[in-house]
């Protein structure tokens, strides 16, 4: 299984995907996966009850603050977020279409392994909280570039069930 240490995203406006580069530009063997919206939404929609599990302070925070607050440390993530300008003509070298990605969390680290078929995984890798968030952010930001629906806030509150009317 390969390790990948780095990311890196290109929105595929033709493809209609997002083509993520695990290990472009290091010393490891590079991987190509192609994301689908459907993929992704179900990723983007997953995230707040991934993120609520796995932070204590979230978990702690009283339901009406859960979302300001996942977005507020998502948002603080986002901010220590070091990108290089990769050239427009980065292109897909054997890409696999990625049809899972499985999560976990143990001891403050998110290992994400990624499948390209029911078996193994092909990938993984081992991300910090921030390092968590900064590639939600990424992914977020490719499926609102491509127009998918996704929320503009990726931690935005949900719809209360009850309605208040000011006249």
């Amino acid at each position: 299984m390969l390790n990948i240490a780095a990311f890196t995203f290109k929105y595929d406006h033709i493809e209609d995907r997002i083509l993520m580069v695990g290990n472009l530009n290091n010393d490891q063997q590079r991987v190509d996966f192609w994301l689908t919206r459907k993929l992704v939404l179900r990723l983007l929609s997953a995230a707040s009850g991934l993120i609520e599990k796995t932070s204590s302070d979230i978990a702690g925070a009283p339901v009406q603050l859960k979302s300001d607050l996942a977005q507020f440390h998502h948002e603080s993530a986002r901010q220590g977020l070091q990108v290089e300008s990769e050239s427009e003509d980065l292109k897909a070298e054997s890409a696999s279409l990625l049809c899972r990605l499985d999560v976990s969390h143990q001891a403050g680290r998110y290992r994400i392994l990624f499948f390209v078929n029911d078996e193994s995984p092909l990938a993984a890798s081992i991300l910090t909280y921030d390092e968590l968030h900064q590639m939600l952010h990424l992914i977020h930001r490719g499926s609102l570039a491509l127009e998918w629906g996704a929320d503009s806030q990726l931690f935005a509150p949900e719809a209360s069930s009850s309605s208040v009317t000011l006249q």
